[in-house]
């Protein structure tokens, strides 16, 4: 299979049906870590579009697939920012639209074909603050160094580990929490 590396590698080479490659690797995982801000998935997609009109306009030389992998979620997280500062809202969602928020990222977690134990483990992380939901994504989920995480939250080495710590700690409550040993996830 593939890697993006190589995909956006013949992009910039001028293959542009190359970029279409690079989407489909990545757009799953981007929308869900943009998602885990925005707490709205048609504001998520639009984040996630505009992160990679962003990688298709600036065209950065990259080395590694992490690479790739980390500026995309780098733009990610900065577009979430802003977005939820222009948004400045606090809106108590109605049933509904909370349960179309449910339907939907059900559906993308089983496009992803995500066991039983990783769909518990990614419900349990939404109850997480999103400084824990964010470094444990990176880190196990998109499997990113803590370097590049340090990077991609804009904080020190030292600072991203000391935050995995405490957010795995706060995940394992909640799951003990919730019934599940540990071990099953």
């Amino acid at each position: 299979m593939e890697n993006g590396l190589d995909s956006y590698l013949r992009f910039l080479e001028g293959d542009q049906s190359a970029l279409k490659t690079v989407v489909e690797l990545y757009w799953d995982d981007m929308l869900l870590f943009t998602n885990g801000y925005v707490q709205n998935l048609s504001d998520a997609e639009d984040i996630a579009q505009e992160a990679l009109i962003r990688l298709s306009i600036k065209r950065p030389r990259l080395v590694h697939e992490n690479q790739l992998k980390a500026y995309l979620f780098k733009i990610c997280r900065n577009l979430s920012i802003n977005h939820l500062k222009k948004q400045k809202r606090h809106i108590d969602m109605s049933q509904e639209l909370t349960e179309n928020i449910e339907d939907d990222m059900q559906k993308i977690e089983a496009r992803m074909e995500l066991k039983d134990s990783a769909q518990a483990l990614h419900h349990a992380m939404r109850k997480l603050k999103l400084e824990y939901r964010e470094i444990l994504y990176l880190r196990y989920f998109e499997q990113l160094t803590i370097p590049e995480c340090a990077r991609i939250m804009k904080c020190t080495e030292r600072q991203a580990t000391a935050v995995g710590y405490q957010a795995r700690q706060a995940l394992r409550k909640i799951l003990e929490k919730e019934g599940y040993s540990i071990e099953n996830i």
